[in-house]
């Protein structure tokens, strides 16, 4: 039985899945009781597409009032370091902020990617971050996309190497990896 995390509670956890699977209702639910949450919504707005900015009132509805919200931030590293150690932050996604970085070359990337995994892995916040799951569908037909997938696909997999707790949501079921799998070596 999936219970929120409790108060107390400092580490990594990560929840991927596919789209409209749960992900971020699993978010939600598990960093409810945390006395101060901070949201970092990465996706920018798209004024012209009505359907996602039905998707982000459906997600602004469903938070509580008292979360501190951040949206699409510039900087998510500086943003996170100047999160007090008694704040709990969800992160919802990190397809967003891949979307961000889209046209970085690969040496920018990099060095982007390896400071926000040290930012999010120290262990005095309670950190839950939701990813798209994106190589199970479609094969992007455009290098761009292929592209957003490669570098998704990574960086998740880098972030749940350190996390304390690994979960899945699949139609709005949630999966504990960590009691079913095994890392790969």
């Amino acid at each position: 039985m999936i219970t929120p995390i409790s108060k107390n509670y400092k580490g990594l956890i990560t929840i991927t899945g596919p789209t409209k699977s749960g992900k971020s209702q699993l978010a939600e639910f598990l960093i409810k009781d945390q006395k101060c949450v901070t949201y970092i919504a990465t996706s920018k707005p798209r004024p012209n597409d009505p359907n996602w900015q039905q998707r982000i009132d459906l997600h602004r509805k469903r938070r509580p009032d008292n979360w501190k919200l951040i949206e699409h931030p510039k900087d998510i590293c500086n943003v996170i370091n100047s999160i007090k150690g008694n704040e709990s932050i969800l992160i919802d996604s990190l397809g967003g902020l891949v979307e961000y970085y889209i046209r970085e070359d690969d040496v920018q990337w990099e060095i982007f990617q390896n400071k926000f995994l040290n930012c999010i892995t120290e262990d005095n916040l309670c950190f839950v971050i939701v990813s798209e799951e994106v190589g199970w569908g479609i094969v992007p037909a455009t290098p761009i996309g292929h592209l957003f997938r490669e570098r998704l696909s990574t960086l998740i997999s880098m972030i749940s190497r350190h996390s304390k707790k690994r979960l899945l949501a699949v139609n709005g079921i949630a999966i504990d990896l960590d009691k079913i799998g095994e890392p790969i070596p």
